[in-house]
């Protein structure tokens, strides 16, 4: 009885198989090849299209040379000059320590040591990093350049 229900299961299980296999559905080896042909057809290499592109262009991608571009536009700015002009536009709220560091509050933003800000200044992005925060100021730093900022308390005296 056991093995006339194995051999049931097996024929229903095996029973889609052989009917494709009985209609023919089974590939031709010319259909096999052209499957294998268009296959390689779409493996190929195909010809480089960045070596066809003007030498000129910029790297969308590279946050160095979109600096480079901006500090050309913006004039014979240098880093330093550029960096006072945006410190003189960062205004924190006040800062505060939080277990053993500090945190400076730039309106809904606390920033630590080491965290970066985006800046836009005369149309181009500065990423400043924050290297030095205490009670009374901060420092700023772009590239090799560096700024002390004094915060500023909400409270006239």
């Amino acid at each position: 009885m056991k093995t006339h229900r194995a051999l049931l299961i097996a024929l229903a299980l095996a029973a889609p198989g052989l009917t494709a296999f009985a209609q023919g559905t089974a590939t031709s080896p010319a259909k096999r090849q052209a499957a294998l042909e268009l296959a390689a057809k779409l493996l190929a290499p195909r010809p480089d299209l960045a070596a066809s592109l003007p030498a000129g262009l910029v790297n969308p991608f590279d946050p160095a040379a979109s600096r480079k571009v901006s500090v050309i536009v913006s004039g014979a700015l240098s880093d330093r000059e550029i960096l006072e002009r945006i410190a003189a536009r960062i205004t924190p709220s006040g800062a505060m320590m939080f277990g053993d560091h500090w945190i400076l509050l730039l309106g809904e933003k606390k920033l630590k040591v080491g965290e970066t800000l985006t800046i836009n200044f005369e149309g181009a992005d500065y990423v400043v990093v924050i290297t030095d925060i205490n009670r009374t100021s901060f420092k700023i730093r772009l590239n090799r350049e560096e700024v002390t900022r004094p915060i500023k308390s909400g409270k006239a005296p």
